[in-house]
């Protein structure tokens, strides 16, 4: 494969994990009403890991079990995904749902930090300029608007949880070389499952409203499977693949573009309304995934296929 078709490839993946992750956006509004949230996560990662598992041992064999740094591996899952995602849902917790929107829009902001740190990624121009416009863009597809109110420990922690998310990013597609993408992510994914079903067990007896598990009714059905699986396991698979290719910074650009996937899913469900100041912030993101990714002396970091 040509290094211009791998990268074609990788930009695809992701952009399909995170149209696969707007989904699971969308899914959640017919399943929060009668779930509590801690047992709706944990019970997402330990299927999608499970699934993920035993997709990759049944594809490459048990052995490859025996090759696997088990506890490097549950670690990096356990605290980048598992302790990630307790952080942003206590942060949107403890601010509003713009103040989660306009954090995660710094993902490729982190995404350069942990490169330049762990990589030694040098920032050329044209990546300052495509992290600018996808930040930006990202703003302007959420509606997000910031102000002092949004500063405080709610948004403190969504900023810890997108440091986290993209440092796990980092570590499970450039510490676990001896696996392959499928293994990478059913390990790590199985750490972060690890880590929320404890934090379930432990909270139920304190937090029933959070730990309920809710009925599966004809018209929850689809959403909780699509919430379960497809926009959690595969679109993580999808996310390996991409990021192991791209590097992390490259790769969260594609977060940036996921309010409009949520439009566009729910306009197609009859559910919403076109906006075109998210189409406007969209196109701002596309153009600097593209901008980032001409090739230059200082645009470049080791990666793999």
């Amino acid at each position: 494969m040509s290094k211009g078709s791998g990268r074609l490839s990788a930009n695809v993946q992701c952009f399909g994990a995170m149209l696969l992750w707007a989904g699971g956006f969308v899914s959640l509004e017919f399943l929060l009403a009668d779930w509590g949230a801690l047992s709706l996560n944990a019970v997402r990662f330990a299927v999608s890991a499970g699934f993920l598992v035993i997709w990759w041992l049944l594809r490459e064999g048990v052995h490859q079990a025996r090759r696997v740094s088990w506890w490097k591996g549950l670690f990096i899952g356990a605290l980048g995904w598992g302790v990630g995602s307790i952080f942003l849902y206590l942060g949107q917790r403890l601010s509003d749902p713009v103040t989660t929107t306009i954090v995660v829009a710094m993902m490729p902001i982190a995404g350069a930090a942990i490169e330049m740190i762990f990589d030694g990624r040098r920032m050329s121009f044209q990546l300052l300029v495509g992290i600018f416009l996808a930040v930006m863009g990202g703003y302007v597809a959420a509606g997000a608007g910031f102000d002092e109110s949004t500063v405080g420990t709610g948004m403190a922690l969504c900023v810890v949880a997108i440091v986290l998310f993209a440092w796990a990013t980092r570590a499970t597609t450039r510490e676990l070389e001896t696996l392959t993408r499928p293994g990478q992510a059913a390990v790590t994914l199985s750490g972060g499952a690890l880590i929320l079903m404890l934090l379930c067990l432990v909270a139920l007896p304190f937090f029933p409203s959070e730990t309920k598990v809710g009925t599966i009714d004809a018209e929850r059905f689809w959403p909780f499977i699509i919430f379960i699986l497809p926009s959690s396991g595969i679109a993580q698979l999808m996310w390996i693949y991409g990021a192991g290719r791209l590097g992390v910074m490259l790769a969260s650009f594609h977060m940036n573009a996921v309010p409009f996937y949520v439009m566009v899913i729910l306009l197609a469900l009859s559910m919403g309304e076109w906006e075109w100041i998210r189409a406007a912030g969209v196109a701002v993101v596309i153009l600097g995934v593209l901008i980032s990714q001409i090739p230059s002396s200082t645009n470049k970091v080791q990666t793999q296929s």
